[in-house]
């Protein structure tokens, strides 16, 4: 997953990394709660869907439905999708009427496939993982989710507070996806998740996919595939392989996410918290793309079968996929 950013040039040096290290589709963010007004998303995602169809066109396929998961694979591509990390673009102030969703629809239509309720802290649909109130959904909020089962938009729980998570699973009717979070079982830190949501995400069909950000995989900023492979081995325990994905969350200048964080603290947590949390480290960890033979290599190792090492390094997601997308 790539952080939203507008070097194009060094997005196209890296969206070929993904393809060479076996990927078969990655997901863009194009907007998030941070300056999410909608007039902004739309201009950005006008960007980036250019870029992957003409730019990127030799190696690239632009998601439109399912069906183009199988033909970026034929075609020897790499499948792009985008989302949201947050849904403030899908209120943005200029609704018909308070609480209206029409443009969860739109999104959609213009290549939104999944969406991140809140990022870190509480905006107008949910409260974030790093609110210490934890008071769920809105209203708005809760419309948002029937809309998105609706329109077929996958929902992302990454990042968003317990009870907000929790909710919203109750109401979605498909399955749902934490789709870059650990579990704090293995490290307790606000962005990773608990059994309980690990448990409720799966009785949905959903997955939750293992995060190779440093600052949440341990105290070590280690995102390393043995590191990964902990949090992936917990998961398969606790919930079964069909439940266990991969999400790298990784970024293509990781020097970028330190400057944001520098600039903007409080979009990220309380600005108080940022040692604590480890995001104040000179340059955090990511496990690059490159690594993903290792970490099937790993898997390999503990004698996971084909058919379960195939699920949690695309598969689960891809079901999730075939079964929500319109």
């Amino acid at each position: 997953m790539e952080i939203m950013h507008s070097d194009r040039k060094k997005k196209k040096e890296c969206l070929p990394r993904y393809l060479a290290s076996g990927a078969n589709y990655v997901s863009l963010t194009v907007a998030g709660d941070s300056g999410g007004l909608v007039a902004s998303a739309i201009h950005y995602i006008a960007g980036e869907r250019k870029f992957i169809t003409e730019t990127m066109a030799d190696s690239c396929i632009l998601v439109a439905s399912y069906d183009d998961l199988d033909r970026a694979r034929r075609e020897g591509k790499l499948a792009v999708g985008f989302h949201f990390q947050g849904c403030n673009p899908m209120h943005g102030g200029l609704a018909e009427e308070p609480g209206d969703t029409n443009l969860v629809q739109l999104y959609y239509d213009l290549g939104i496939k999944q969406a991140l309720l809140a990022h870190n802290r509480r905006n107008i649909s949910a409260d974030g993982c790093h609110e210490d109130s934890d008071a769920g959904l809105s209203t708005f909020g809760q419309k948002l989710v029937k809309e998105m089962s609706r329109v077929g938009m996958i929902l992302d729980c990454t990042h968003t507070g317990e009870r907000s998570t929790m909710e919203a699973m109750e109401i979605y009717d498909q399955p749902v996806i934490f789709s870059h979070s650990n579990p704090k079982a293995i490290f307790d830190h606000p962005r990773n998740i608990t059994d309980t949501q690990i448990k409720a995400c799966a009785a949905t069909g959903g997955v939750v996919g293992a995060c190779g950000w440093g600052p949440i995989v341990n105290a070590n900023n280690d995102a390393s595939p043995e590191a990964v492979m902990k949090h992936i081995e917990y998961l398969v325990d606790l919930v079964g392989p069909d439940h266990v994905g991969i999400g790298l969350d990784y970024v293509y200048q990781p020097e970028l996410t330190t400057q944001r964080m520098q600039r903007q603290p409080e979009y990220y947590a309380p600005t108080k918290d940022m040692k604590s949390f480890g995001y104040d480290v000179p340059l955090m960890a990511f496990m690059p793309p490159e690594d993903l033979p290792k970490l099937t290599e790993l898997m390999v190792r503990r004698g996971y079968p084909d058919e379960a090492i195939s699920g949690i390094l695309g598969s689960n997601f891809r079901r999730v996929a075939k079964q929500v997308w319109k």
